[in-house]
């Protein structure tokens, strides 16, 4: 309801749809609201860093930040020149169409020609569920795209709304969230501002 218009920001998005395909005289949707993440790929942030470098440009610091701050520009095309993508997750609001599970929803926006995550899986049972969330974990490295953790849903959505909300967490999806990256490092040297007021800042 409330929050920032980055509409013409999305719009030069280039694996977002700027139209619904229509086939056999199937009418879209009168309202569809697609809910998904828009991100920097891996190689093409790199990439863009490259690029920037050798213009004498600032370079960003990790794909998550710079695909932050391009969706927020106020001139749509210094967004259109950042190599954002998104990825697909969820049908929010949406009217005459019945979509019944998220597998569902997801094949429908793919259909619809969004893009969604190949490695999504739906699973009979819970055991596949932790073993997949494992694999994810040793492939973390080799993606293509910043993750921090692998989200579980309940498919049905009947299901869905009978687990209900609390607060802002549904309790029909959960994230296993993984381990932080560690490292070492070492300080070379602390410097100290003084400010105006005399207060010294480390």
């Amino acid at each position: 309801v409330t929050g920032e218009d980055i509409t013409a920001n999305v719009r030069t998005i280039r694996n977002i749809p700027l139209r619904i395909p229509v086939a056999n005289d199937v009418l879209p949707p009168p309202v569809v609201e697609v809910r998904g993440e828009i991100y920097m790929p891996r190689d093409l942030f790199a990439a863009m860093n490259s690029e920037r470098e050798a213009h004498g440009e600032p370079t960003f610091a990790n794909p998550r930040n710079a695909a932050a701050g391009s969706v927020r520009q106020l001139d749509p095309t210094i967004t259109a020149s950042r190599p954002l993508r998104l990825f697909a997750y969820a049908v929010g609001y949406v009217e005459g169409v019945e979509i019944s599970t998220q597998a569902q929803a997801l094949e429908w926006l793919r259909q619809l020609g969004f893009s969604v995550n190949a490695d999504i899986l739906e699973c009979d049972d819970f055991g596949r569920v932790l073993d997949y969330c494992e694999e994810w974990m040793a492939r973390r490295e080799r993606l293509n795209y910043e993750a921090d953790g692998v989200v579980i849903k309940i498919n049905a959505f009947e299901t869905q709304r009978r687990l209900g909300i609390v607060g802002n967490a549904p309790r029909w999806a959960v994230a296993l969230k993984f381990p932080s990256r560690e490292a070492t490092t070492r300080l070379l040297e602390i410097a100290v501002n003084v400010g105006r007021t005399g207060v010294l800042t480390p």
